[in-house]
């Protein structure tokens, strides 16, 4: 967890049909060798990609495709701002004949669903979402699923450790979106495992339409509520709305931990006061979605993402390293241990 910081320059996107984005530093297309160009499109959800973790992690797997010049892939991003927009930003790559289109976040799964079996020639991969009760999933689609419920954990054992109030916060985003509650499950059993005197304070963003999961405002007075009420470490865990609780917590002088991605490095601007980050590789993982579509061993279904895969991690604890007592890093290095080998659950089973 010592590893020194490597800063992210903030994603620089260029309009095209008033939509679409490619990333600035991306290599501008695949190598003059290439016998063939994957085109590969990403579709947001309306938390876009600025939200510095879910999205912006997602697109960075579609970045760093396009930038392995043995892949040869072109890539490109459309922005939903409600959740109309998900039929008919899927479309618009269908009708430019996209070879693979990435859908990122929970609510997009139906109209992925439709548009994968509509278009059998496309291969679809959706991040987080592989609900297949309902119908046999079609042979062109990937669902991409992530033990959430464990950096959460790993999360919590650190927070409740630290904490000098025994109060914690958790400003979320929707509570119908089950990787949400699985971060915040894990975290509030983490936090217990090694505080069983730990209150966490938690709220779930309300249904708010384009809002959803994009509301800093709204994340920010929960998390200075909350800081009122004693909490002194705020988990942000939803898209934009959470980075609102991490700026509360900056400008308060408080503890904050990020989400899905190494926010210390994708958000700067509340570095001083993150802890960690609970984080699943997204990037990861949809860049070896890709490959495997360009490499012909793509297999539809469901791939799932933990602790012991390395699908998923705790953050380096970056300008907090030497804050951080022995016997705190002992406990999540322990909890780690644990979660690998199966001797520590997180009691969180759906």
């Amino acid at each position: 967890m010592t590893k020194p910081p490597v800063r992210f320059l903030s994603l620089g996107v260029i309009l095209v049909l008033g939509l679409a984005l490619t990333a600035c530093g991306a290599s501008p297309g695949p190598a003059s060798s290439c016998s063939k160009t994957w085109k590969v499109g990403l579709v947001t959800d309306v938390g876009k990609l600025s939200d510095k973790s879910f999205n912006y992690d997602s697109y960075q797997g579609v970045v760093k495709a396009q930038q392995d010049s043995s892949l040869c892939v072109q890539g490109k991003a459309i922005e939903s701002s409600t959740e109309d927009d998900y039929p008919k930003n899927i479309g618009l790559f269908v009708d430019q004949k996209y070879d693979v289109i990435v859908t990122v976040g929970f609510k997009l799964g139906d109209a992925t669903i439709k548009a994968a079996k509509a278009n059998p020639s496309i291969k679809f991969i959706m991040v987080d979402f592989a609900d297949f009760t309902d119908t046999t999933p079609p042979s062109n689609l990937l669902g991409l699923l992530f033990k959430e419920d464990q950096p959460g954990y790993l999360a919590g054992v650190l927070a409740g450790s630290l904490t000098k109030t025994n109060t914690l916060g958790v400003v979320a985003g929707l509570q119908t979106v089950p990787p949400v509650v699985h971060y915040v499950e894990g975290f509030k059993n983490g936090a217990k495992s090694v505080n069983s005197g730990v209150k966490v304070l938690t709220i779930y963003q309300p249904e708010s339409g384009a809002k959803d999961f994009n509301d800093p405002d709204w994340g920010k007075q929960q998390a200075l509520t909350f800081f009122g009420q004693h909490a002194d470490i705020v988990f942000g865990v939803g898209g934009n709305t959470g980075n609102g609780a991490l700026v509360a917590a900056k400008e308060q002088g408080k503890m904050c931990i990020g989400v899905d991605v190494d926010q210390y490095l994708s958000y700067p601007e509340v570095d001083s006061c993150l802890i960690t980050s609970a984080e699943k590789h997204l990037d990861v993982a949809v860049k070896a979605a890709i490959a495997d579509v360009v490499h012909g061993s793509f297999q539809s279904g469901i791939k799932t993402f933990d602790i012991k895969n390395d699908g998923i991690g705790l953050a380096p604890y970056h300008d907090w390293d030497s804050k951080i007592p022995a016997d705190v890093k002992a406990k999540v290095t322990q909890a780690q241990s644990g979660l690998k080998n199966g001797t520590i659950t997180t009691g969180v089973t759906s």
